[in-house]
């Protein structure tokens, strides 16, 4: 049940920061249909690696494990999708 938990926060912070305001068009094509899903599931993954990582190093209490989960899914998604980022643009002459 703790993992699911630690999955489900990675996943919220997946879209953060500006989920909740309108949308911002990128300098390419929107990304494929699958992407949304993937980098949801990869802030699932980062947010139960980053509870296992600090784990002895936060204290005791729902709070510290909730926001280590969340910005650990925020971290392993932006890292993600900043690769694929770097990855899309890498062939293209500026």
């Amino acid at each position: 049940m703790r993992y699911a938990y630690l999955a489900m926060i990675g996943w919220c912070g997946t879209k953060w920061p500006g989920w909740w305001r309108w949308p911002h068009p990128g300098p390419g094509p929107d990304p494929e249909p699958w992407w949304d899903l993937a980098i949801g599931v990869i802030g699932s993954i980062g947010g139960i690696i980053a509870v296992g990582l600090f784990r002895t190093l936060l204290p005791e209490g729902l709070t510290a494990v909730t926001t280590t989960a969340f910005f650990g899914g925020a971290f392993a998604a932006t890292a993600v999708g900043s690769l694929a980022a770097l990855r899309g643009t890498a062939g293209r002459k500026v």
